[in-house]
């Protein structure tokens, strides 16, 4: 079973890759605040998004669908976690 498989039946061990993904961006990145913006602190830029919404689709195992989501939604850990908790399905705002 992929790390993928197993992060999608575990929200925790989704987050722990979410985490490994955004330190891959980042290498000065050791912690990240759960509510710090990540879009805004430029731990994740422009170009790593399209690549990031990839990841949360494996992860939640659901389509994000760009021309309906709300950024906001992946602004944070909290908002991340709770995506991932609920599912892609409620990334749409």
């Amino acid at each position: 079973m992929s790390t993928l498989e197993n992060a999608a039946r575990e929200p925790h061990a989704s987050m722990e890759t979410v985490l490994e993904f955004l330190r891959k961006l980042n290498a000065s990145v050791d912690t990240i605040d759960r509510d710090r913006d990540l879009i805004d602190a430029r731990v994740l830029d422009s170009l790593a998004f399209v690549e990031f919404l990839l990841l949360m689709e494996e992860l939640t195992g659901e389509p994000i669908d760009l021309a309906k989501t709300d950024v906001d939604n992946f602004r944070t850990l909290n908002r991340i976690d709770a995506l991932i908790t609920k599912g892609a399905g409620h990334a749409h705002a």
